[in-house]
């Protein structure tokens, strides 16, 4: 499989929460869990488990910065 997205992840499927009509996918990437919802239907499609390998692709068309209130740091910017 080759994917031209750069902005992608591999991980592993840490837990699968299903819902109405959309399922919670949580991924251990390394340093933080991703998750993603995904139609339920996608996911029976991609026939999810704990444990498999798969990858995160982001799309987005805008950045949201969010700033940790508790202590401040210094980014050397």
């Amino acid at each position: 499989m080759r994917i031209s997205a750069p902005n992608k992840l591999v991980g592993k499927v840490t837990k699968i929460k299903n819902g109405d009509g959309v399922t919670e996918v949580v991924i251990d990437v390394g340093d933080q869990p991703v998750t993603a919802v995904i139609t339920s239907g996608a996911a029976d499609a991609l026939n999810l488990h704990d444990g498999d390998e798969v990858f995160a692709m982001f799309n987005a068309t805008s950045v949201m910065l969010i700033k940790d209130t508790k202590e401040e740091r210094d980014y050397g910017v």
